[in-house]
């Protein structure tokens, strides 16, 4: 069989078998050759033969005995085909396995393997996936090719390794390789999606007490929010079966809850800051890149605060807080808290707490208090310490608070308080000596420059200097007495907060404050404001005729800044002397106490001799304030006698000094004689400065009263002479000799003018009642008596004859104004020497304005149909004139004080009163006199009754507080700037936008507020 090398067809081969296999013989030929034909009877024999065939069993057919020499011929090829098998087995099983399997493609066997490293062919989409592929075998060619869709693609080499990358792979890829002509089996690259988030809300729900809108931020993760606001994520993703979220650096996750498909959710509070990461997964993977975001939790802070004070250190009245107060999220309380320490008490008082009012709904805004110290039980000597305290609104924490540092504030003793009134007082009389050498050196300069000007038609340089120089010393003039009136009610106001004033010191004291006041007159400012104008238009003859009515204006300021000094030196030694012997009295009632408890047995003998050297000093403190009124006393143009009170004050000095070595050596009863003479002698000293005291009130009221009256008489007996020289000067020619005569009278009536100047400022310098205009008056006198003087000279006869008229006009009015001082002084001796029923029931109701006018129409109607005539008509009209006047400058007044020009009350009222006086200086009363006086009565009533209503409501506005002065300190005048600023700003913001702009106006005026004063 071997030898036979063509093949053989089945039927030869089944001749062959039958030959060598008897068993078999022509059965396994018969079977082939019956396949070529059909029919059951043919598949039936072939069937009985494969039978027969199928049992036979071939193995026993071969005989191994006689084949067992041939083994050792079959070694060397097992050994060889073991050999290959070791080396190359492929050699041996490949062809085995292509024809085992015949329906797969099989490529030309390679020298070398091609080695896919990627362990998995799975890409995602949209993403990059790089093909790893490694040659190994005997020969290694240098380039590798991948064949994608029948494109061969060379790949990169790169240490030891060829490379590939699909990009942005969005479909499966089939490919293979190819190298040195030999090709890879077919690869299949899978595409599958990633998880992935599509977009995403985040819902803020804010803590309520915020105020806060929810809000709803589409795709943002890094998120800003306050403290305890609750954060929920709504995803919503691709492709996604798992969704969580993990905080911070925490291994644990929480899972997303999926409410919908594809669309996760979670919720969580959130009090700490916090980094946060969002995972999807799917079953391919997770989220390609973390999904990091951060949440900036803003902690509530605590409100912020900061405080001015300033310390009302003149009158001890008030203490003003101001200054800001902010939070991140809102104000809910601000309170000033206090402890009020008492002198000589240890122990910390009790502290009490004031609420003050505040924007809730403005997170930064200035404050501002007033705190009047009137309302709190508190002492000389004693002192407060405060603080504020201001809370924030944190709904989640609880409120919080801040509070500025502890400020405290001590009131002055009562002798610190008199020293310091002593030392305002001092001052202010230094200041009025300094401001009587400016109005005369001012003055002087006025008469310079009348005297330059004398005959000049034009100014010249020089001149116009001089008068720009008076202009500029007037106004600083103004200025000194501007602060010397302020001064001087500071001073008085905090001795009247601090001790009770003796009630006649305290009327001199308003009375000296109002002359004060009166000191700047509108007239004069008038005329300067009328000279700077003319100044600008160089008219030298009107600056001539302004100068000299300005200097006779300074003329009178200088009289009455001498009279003011020396009232000021009388009231400061009335003052003085009361306070002395409030001083002695309240030593004797300590003496006294120190006496009982010296008798008592109980009581400590070193405390007691302490007490007594207490008092030793003060009495030295008392001899002192003694030495001082002797001073002041001596001061006055007319000083005062006081008492010698030398022997008392040296027994007392000697018995309080027997008494402490007394209580020293513990003999208490010689002690407490000691102490009982001191007292008695210190009360005999009261005595005669008491005496002296009302003595003194009731002499110098005496002798002003006296020369007072002459003064009176003098004027009506003036006024009466002029009338009479008026008209003489009436029914005389200029060329008449008796013209010159009659000029001499009216010189002479000058003359007698002089004295009762003289005499009446001799009297204002001690009567504080005589008002200001009392003096302007007289200057308005001296100054129509002048002007009738030159006339006369000039022979001017109507000039001269009009001049007169106003000089007895103000006569009369001189005589009617001294003559209500006159019953102002009878009334104040009267309450001296308690007498009269203004004693018992009190001072009399001062009639109103109405019903003097009221009683003056009555006059006048009266006199019209008295049917008078000659002097006893003129002197009956010109007190009629002058007491009109009176009431029309009262009731100017009074419209200067209520309102502003065309709102005041009883406007127009002083014109028509101007025409009665005119109609009464010139004897005319007419039915229309009449009946304009019944217009004015009417109209000044209703002008009261608005003025009533008026100070009605001020008085209900004010009815809580006191009637001192309460400005606003210039340290907080720029915090109420602001405020108003604030206020006028938000009302431009439309409502919508108003808490978004508010935030706004609040940062910028905490900035400007912050910046400093330039």
């Amino acid at each position: 069989m071997l030898k036979n090398e063509k093949a053989m067809s089945n039927e030869e081969a089944a001749k062959k078998i039958g030959q060598h296999f008897p068993e078999i013989n022509d059965k396994l030929l018969n079977i082939i050759q019956l396949e070529k034909f059909k029919g059951e009877l043919v598949q039936a024999s072939i069937s009985q033969k494969s039978y027969l065939i199928e049992s036979y069993q071939f193995e026993k057919a071969v005989d191994f005995k006689t084949n067992r020499s041939y083994v050792k011929y079959l070694l060397v090829p097992l050994v060889l085909l073991l050999s290959a098998l070791i080396i190359s087995p492929s050699f041996i099983t490949s062809s085995s396995s292509r024809i085992i399997k015949f329906n797969k493609e099989f490529v030309p066997e390679a020298p070398f393997s091609f080695q896919l490293e990627n362990e998995e062919l799975i890409g995602f989409k949209n993403e990059d996936f790089s093909i790893k592929l490694n040659l190994k075998g005997e020969a290694i060619p240098e380039n590798a090719y991948i064949v994608i869709n029948d494109r061969i693609i060379k790949m990169l080499y790169e240490k030891g390794s060829y490379t590939y990358t699909f990009n942005k792979i969005q479909n499966e890829k089939a490919f293979s390789f190819e190298a040195a002509g030999y090709n890879s089996s077919t690869y299949h690259l899978t595409v599958v999606d990633r998880p992935n988030i599509k977009n995403f809300n985040v819902y803020l729900n804010y803590p309520s007490y915020l105020g806060k809108k929810n809000e709803r931020l589409s795709n943002t993760g890094n998120l800003q929010i306050p403290e305890g606001t609750k954060v929920k994520w709504q995803l919503k993703t691709i492709q996604s079966e798992e969704a969580t979220i993990g905080f911070d650096k925490s291994d644990s996750l929480y899972q997303l809850k999926n409410v919908d498909n594809q669309v996760f959710e979670f919720e969580k509070a959130f009090f700490q800051s916090s980094i946060y990461s969002l995972n999807l997964k799917n079953q391919y993977s997770n989220n390609k890149e973390k999904i990091l975001y951060k949440i900036d939790v803003a902690k509530d802070q605590y409100p912020e605060i900061d405080l001015s004070t300033y310390q009302d250190t003149t009158m001890y009245n008030y203490i003003a807080l101001g200054g800001n107060i902010s939070d991140d999220y809102g104000l809910t309380q601000l309170k000033l808290f206090y402890t009020i320490n008492k002198e000589g008490n240890n122990t910390q008082g009790k502290t009490e707490s004031i609420d003050i009012s505040i924007s809730k709904n403005q997170n930064n805004q200035r404050y501002y208090y007033q705190w009047f110290l009137d309302s709190l039980d508190i002492s000389q000597g004693s002192s407060i310490s405060y603080y504020l305290k201001v809370w924030d609104n944190d709904g989640v924490n609880g409120r919080k608070a801040s509070k500025t540092g502890t400020y405290s504030f001590k009131l002055p003793t009562k002798s610190e308080i008199k020293d310091q009134v002593d030392q305002t007082n001092a001052k202010t009389k230094k200041d009025i000596d300094k401001t009587i050498k400016e109005a005369q050196e001012l003055k002087e300069q006025i008469k310079e420059a009348e005297n330059r000007l004398k005959g000049k038609q034009e100014l010249n340089w020089q001149e116009e200097n001089l008068l720009k120089d008076i202009i500029k010393k007037k106004e600083e003039l103004n200025k000194s007495l501007e602060e010397l009136k302020k001064q001087n009610k500071n001073n008085q106001d905090k001795r009247n907060r601090f001790s009770e004033e003796n009630k006649n010191i305290s009327e001199k004291s308003k009375q000296l404050q109002k002359l004060m006041d009166e000191l700047l007159d509108d007239e004069t400012k008038k005329l300067y404001e009328e000279l700077k104008k003319l100044l600008e238009e160089k008219d030298v003859d009107d600056i001539q005729n302004t100068l000299n009515q300005i200097d006779n204006k300074e003329d009178n300021l200088e009289k009455e800044l001498e009279r003011t000094l020396e009232l000021f030196k009388r009231m400061q030694f009335d003052q003085k002397l009361d306070d002395a012997i409030n001083q002695l009295d309240d030593q004797i009632k300590k003496q006294e106490e120190l006496n009982e408890k010296t008798e008592e047995k109980s009581s400590d003998k070193e405390d007691l001799a302490k007490e007594q050297e207490q008092l030793q000093k003060e009495f030295e403190e008392f001899q002192k304030e003694k030495a001082e009124l002797e001073e002041m006393n001596q001061e006055l143009k007319n000083p005062e006698s006081l008492p010698d009170t030398k022997e008392e004050e040296e027994q007392v000095k000697q018995e309080q000094e027997n008494a402490k070595e007394s209580l020293e050596k513990n003999k208490k009863k010689k002690a407490s004689e000691s102490q009982q003479n001191a007292k008695q002698q210190m009360q005999k000293m009261k005595d005669k400065m008491m005496q002296m005291q009302s003595g003194m009130e009731m002499s110098m009221m005496q002798e002003n009263l006296d020369d007072l009256r002459d003064i009176v008489h003098n004027l009506l007996k003036l006024s009466f002479d002029q009338e009479d020289l008026m008209k003489e000067f009436k029914n005389v020619q200029q060329s008449d000799p008796r013209f010159v005569d009659l000029g001499q009278t009216e010189l002479k009536l000058r003359d007698d003018a002089k004295i009762v100047e003289d005499s009446l400022l001799s009297l204002a310098s001690r009567v504080f009642q005589i008002a200001t205009f009392v003096t302007r008056e007289v200057g308005e006198m001296n100054d129509h008596m002048d002007n009738s003087v030159k006339a006369i000279k000039d022979r001017k006869k109507p000039i001269a004859v009009s001049e007169q008229q106003f000089a007895m006009t103000s006569m009369n009015n001189l005589a009617l104004l001294l003559d209500d001082v006159l019953e102002q002084m009878m009334n104040a001796m009267q309450d001296a020497q308690g007498q009269g029923q203004s004693k018992q029931k009190g001072k009399p109701k001062t009639p109103s304005l109405s019903e003097l006018q009221k009683e003056l129409n009555n006059k006048i109607s009266e006199l019209k149909k008295s049917g008078k005539s000659g002097r006893a008509l003129s002197e009956e009209l010109a007190k009629l004139a002058a007491e009109q006047q009176r009431i029309r400058q009262q009731m100017q007044e009074m419209q200067e004080k209520y309102g502003e020009s065309g709102s005041k009350p009883g406007d127009g009222l002083p014109e028509k009163m101007e025409e009665t006086e005119t109609d009464l200086v010139n004897k005319q009363i007419t039915q229309e006199t009449i009946n304009r006086q019944k217009e004015i009565l009417t109209r000044m009533l209703e002008a009261e009754d608005a003025m009533r209503e008026r100070e009605q409501d001020e008085e209900r506005k004010a009815e809580s507080a006191k009637d001192y002065e309460k400005a606003l300190p210039k340290a907080f005048e720029e915090y109420f700037k602001l405020k108003e600023k604030e206020v006028e700003l938000l009302k431009t913001v439309p409502p919508k936008l108003y808490p978004y702009y508010k935030e706004e106006v609040n940062e910028y005026f905490k900035r400007l507020g912050s910046k400093p004063n330039n």
